[in-house]
């Protein structure tokens, strides 16, 4: 009889990431289909996860005793690892990921220098894959994880509540990053560091970004503009004589009669007119125009339309009555 532990996905509204995990994921520079396929795991074991999350009670029951991790692993004695199942359309929805993307993503989770461990031992650490034999056909994933790597998903001392959509709805792989190094500082309702630290935080070399206003442009915007609309809790950002400080809020109560909340739309729709006015020689007139096309549209309605549809010899007031023609012919 096969008593082999087996995990697949559940349908959740929020994950649970442990304070020894988040520290790998702030640390590690994954891609987006990497962080969908960790939130699919963390969603598969939320209920092993709850097992060790102490429920604070003003009655103290002596008949409680929380489980220990000896105690859980117990029963799955001589077993080293435990196997997941993942359908490639939890994955993937609508086909947007190549397969090559996916299969890329997978083999980087096998790396050795994935995850470090304290290895007591040597009283250090060890360097292990996050997954194990990944292997994949027209609908499944499958894949096995090392006892202790799981162990690290279930040290649950600390933990912070994660959208398990986030990582299907960002623009850049940098947020949920960002989100889980802020969430550091929630408490305090904030920090105040200089600019060259945050790059050390994650990892950025100084040339990375040229100059500050690209780093805010490239880096800082995007994330934002993804926290607001798409995670309950946010970010607004001041810099002041070599260090940024920043503020956290609830999202569904940040919009007041004075604050400006940048959307994704925004921020996307902005892109797109820079790249046009440079692309397409576009007056000031025209770029009115066209953003107020974007703002009654929506960015991603008329990108779609457009995109590849426009003569490319076309520029300035010539692509802007282009627009309207092509605009009129569509349903």
């Amino acid at each position: 009889m096969d008593e082999r532990k087996s995990f697949s996905p559940r349908p959740r509204k929020k994950v649970l990431v442990s304070n020894d995990f988040r520290e790998v994921l702030i640390s590690q520079d994954t891609s987006i289909i990497e962080q969908r396929t960790i939130t699919i795991i963390l969603s598969s074991i939320k209920e092993e996860q709850s097992l060790f999350i102490s429920v604070k009670s003003p009655v103290n029951s002596a008949d409680h005793i929380q489980l220990t991790f000896d105690d859980y692993f117990e029963g799955w004695a001589n077993q080293g690892t435990v196997d997941f199942e993942i359908p490639l359309k939890v994955l993937n929805p609508n086909r947007i990921m190549k397969n090559l993307t996916i299969k890329s993503a997978l083999i980087n989770m096998t790396n050795i220098n994935w995850l470090q461990l304290k290895d007591s031992s040597i009283n250090g650490y060890q360097a292990v894959p996050f997954i194990i034999k990944p292997r994949w056909n027209k609908r499944n994933l499958y894949f096995k994880m090392d006892n202790a790597v799981l162990k690290h998903l279930l040290n649950m001392s600390h933990y912070f509540p994660l959208k398990k959509d986030l990582p299907y709805q960002v623009s850049s792989s940098n947020t949920l990053r960002f989100l889980m190094w802020i969430l550091k500082f929630k408490k305090f309702g904030g920090l105040s560091m200089e600019y060259t630290q945050i790059l050390k935080q994650f990892a950025i070399s100084k040339d990375k970004y040229e100059g500050r206003s690209r780093f805010e442009r490239d880096f800082l915007q995007s994330i934002k503009a993804d926290l607001d609309s798409f995670n309950d809790l946010s970010f607004n950002y001041a810099y002041h004589e070599g260090k940024y400080t920043f503020s956290i809020y609830d999202t569904a109560k940040s919009v007041g009669i004075s604050e400006k909340f940048i959307s994704l739309n925004d921020l996307q729709m902005d892109r797109s007119i820079k790249y046009l006015k440079r692309k397409r020689n576009l007056s000031e007139t025209d770029i009115r125009v066209l953003r107020k096309l974007f703002e009654v549209k929506g960015y991603k309605e008329l990108s779609s339309r457009l995109k590849n549809r426009i003569d490319p010899s076309l520029d300035g007031d010539n692509y802007i009555k282009a627009v309207f023609i092509l605009l009129e012919k569509l349903p």
